[in-house]
């Protein structure tokens, strides 16, 4: 094999750095990017010396079939970087001719979205960016219509007239519905005024896709439009007030979200199934953390007299708890699942798992617990109310022997995910509260008596483990 390939100058900002981009730590391929960068910006052809480009073939996340597919040539022509892009999106459609895992898949995801901004001019990114809420209207309107579900349940493709007939919508509004959906991927155009779905339909006939279009389009959209008119209104001071908030002007309340959600039964009850859902497709935390070895070996004399192993602290419908329940069988201790009455009433009874009213504002009733749990509570709650919460948690820690695990974001101070970034703003439109990075948790368990052991996680996953204890 020769000692050097010749990659056209256009390369590293579209296909090739799907390959080198999740080994870009290695000083060889940082050594490629730096003489890429300096190529494009002088505007010159570019051939390099790469010291082991069989590396290239040996990248274990990059399958061979899929690396088969990159240009390994000096070819400059456009037209060939447009067939060798689009033979990559045919193979990777296929299920199964690709087999990538989550976490390459999701880095190639944000290639490609890289990609697609650099090819496109200052015009149509505005138009791109800015007309999004369009096209989340569009997906409410097919999920509120069963336009989807119709879509994946027929075994051929449907005429619009077709589909008309099946939803109850009129014939020329569901054209127009149609083009919309078909130009954003949403549904396929199999012939003229002929439909299929995509993968974009039947994502969204899930309960998770169904849930999430119309919890965000009736409860969270509209604080996050209220953003610029609240920051404007505090001179851009970082919001902290949980009286004020983006939400409070979006829906003209003085209420927070909680209060709110219980007038409207309905908008209660998406958001329900919302909450058990919104993990689909994302690593569980114990898919990383070990909780055998760091919470049972060695304390099952005392969890099998009576003690209790895990508290699911503000657990919603307890899917945690019982993963917990599943992953380890025969596990030592009692479950016990704490939240309000009025969502307690809702979770169905599972054996082993203890349902308990509770408001983590108030002391925590069960004292010494191997384990209280929180998964994603405080990102919800400004410092002071925080602060409020684990205390009243850490007053219950037996020193030596409880553990606090909090299932959360870790905020990384650069190249945070567009999800983790989405979070923070939507924290801070409904509750003038945010994502925490590494040294804000750090500085806010300390100030509540608390110590981080260690914080877990996993490439590819959102929240992380944060392990504490008493200081």
């Amino acid at each position: 094999m020769s000692s050097s390939l010749h990659l056209a100058s256009h390369l590293p900002s579209s296909v090739a750095s799907m390959t080198l981009a999740a080994h870009a730590a290695e000083p060889w391929i940082r050594s490629y990017m730096d003489q890429v960068a300096h190529s494009r910006q002088a505007r010159k052809p570019l051939g390099l010396e790469l010291e082991h480009p069989s590396r290239l073939l040996l990248c274990k996340r990059i399958p061979l079939e899929l690396l088969s597919t990159f240009p390994h040539c000096q070819s400059t022509d456009m037209s060939d970087l447009i067939a060798q892009l689009q033979s990559i999106s045919t193979r990777v459609a296929q299920d199964g001719a690709v087999e990538l895992d989550s976490a390459t898949r999701k880095e190639a995801a944000a290639l490609a979205r890289t990609i697609m901004v650099d090819l496109e001019d200052p015009g149509d990114l505005i138009d791109r960016i800015i007309y999004q809420p369009a096209e989340n209207a569009l997906i409410r309107v097919a999920v509120d219509t069963g336009l989807f579900l119709a879509l994946t349940a027929s075994s051929s493709p449907l005429t619009a007239e077709a589909l008309a007939s099946k939803i109850n919508v009129e014939v020329t509004l569901l054209e127009r519905i149609l083009r919309g959906l078909a130009a954003m991927h949403a549904v396929k155009e199999t012939g003229l005024d002929e439909y299929s779905p995509t993968k974009v339909s039947k994502a969204f006939t899930s309960a998770k896709g169904a849930s999430m279009a119309c919890v965000f389009g009736d409860l969270l959209h509209p604080p996050w439009n209220k953003i610029p008119q609240l920051l404007k209104a505090t001179n851009y001071r970082n919001p902290t007030n949980p009286d004020r908030t983006a939400f409070n002007i979006a829906f003209n309340t003085k209420e927070q979200m909680w209060d709110f959600l219980d007038s409207d039964s309905e908008l209660l009850r998406n958001f329900g199934i919302f909450q058990a859902t919104q993990t689909v497709g994302r690593p569980n935390f114990l898919d990383f953390f070990p909780a055998k070895e760091q919470l049972i070996d060695g304390y099952e004399s005392e969890l099998n007299t009576g003690g209790v192993m895990f508290v699911d602290i503000g657990g919603a419908r307890g899917e945690e708890a019982l993963e917990f329940k599943r992953r380890l069988p025969g596990h030592p201790g009692r479950l016990i699942l704490q939240d309000r009455a009025d969502t307690l009433k809702h979770v169905p009874v599972a054996e082993g798992l203890e349902m308990m009213v509770h408001d983590f504002f108030t002391p925590q009733p069960v004292c010494g617990a191997r384990v209280y749990y929180f998964r994603r509570i405080f990102h919800d709650w400004t410092d002071s109310l925080s602060l409020k919460i684990l205390r009243q948690t850490a007053a219950a820690m037996a020193p030596g022997y409880s553990k606090m695990l909090i299932n959360d974001i870790v905020m990384p101070r650069r190249g945070a995910s567009s999800f983790a970034t989405n979070q923070d703003l939507l924290m801070m439109s409904l509750f003038s509260s945010l994502e925490r990075t590494e040294q804000l948790w750090r500085d806010l368990l300390h100030a509540a008596g608390l110590k981080i052991l260690r914080i877990w996680s996993t490439q590819g996953a959102v929240e992380s483990i944060i392990e504490a204890v008493l200081a």
